[in-house]
């Protein structure tokens, strides 16, 4: 064999693992494609994989970002952030087999942090904390399987104690101040058995 030859198979056999090796990518870009889809009036951009959602998305609401997450096979597995028409951060926490799960952080729309809490299964459980703009404790909740038990503390933005109701067992009245705007418009909420009435 001359050496013309054997440059020439050399040089074949190259190719031909560069193709092989190349193979096994294209395979897989051609399973997850970018794509952009239209769903309850949101654009959402990310990844398909045999037809359903998988790996981080971004969705739209009038051109900015309303909130970005992962989902697994279709199903929201993973960190979710939502946001606010202004861009801020509206709540951010984990979703496990699509329901939230652990601890869930609220802001208000000018960015200061407003409460947290955890839950399990999509139901709130323990001790949820709220707080004024101006970082001072509003009230604290006890929860237990997403049922509202008791209202254990409640303060004005001066730490003054204030009345925001008595709810005990899951049973009475829940006054709701209006800590967005700082006014001092209250809703009054009925609850029996944890759940409100009206």
């Amino acid at each position: 064999m001359t050496s013309g030859k054997r440059f020439t198979m050399k040089n074949n056999t190259l190719l031909m693992k560069r193709i092989l090796t190349f193979i096994p990518i294209l395979l897989l870009l051609s399973c997850t494609t970018q794509t952009t889809l239209i769903e309850n009036g949101k654009e959402a951009k990310g990844r398909l994989k045999r037809g359903l959602k998988n790996g981080t998305w971004t969705f739209y609401k009038a051109g900015k970002v309303d909130a970005v997450g992962t989902f697994l096979e279709d199903t929201k597995n993973g960190d979710w952030s939502y946001f606010y028409d202004n861009g801020k951060l509206h709540q951010k926490g984990e979703f496990r087999n699509g329901k939230q799960n652990g601890v869930w952080k609220y802001y208000f729309d000018s960015g200061e942090f407003m409460g947290m809490g955890e839950l399990r299964n999509g139901k709130q459980i323990g001790v949820w904390k709220w707080y004024h703009k101006n970082g001072n404790l509003y009230t604290e909740r006890l929860y237990v399987d997403g049922k509202l038990m008791e209202i254990k503390s409640c303060f004005d933005r001066d730490k003054n104690v204030l009345d925001c109701g008595t709810i005990q067992n899951g049973n009475g009245t829940m006054l709701f101040h209006d800590l967005e705007n700082e006014s001092d418009t209250i809703q009054k909420f009925q609850y029996e058995n944890g759940v409100v009435k009206n």
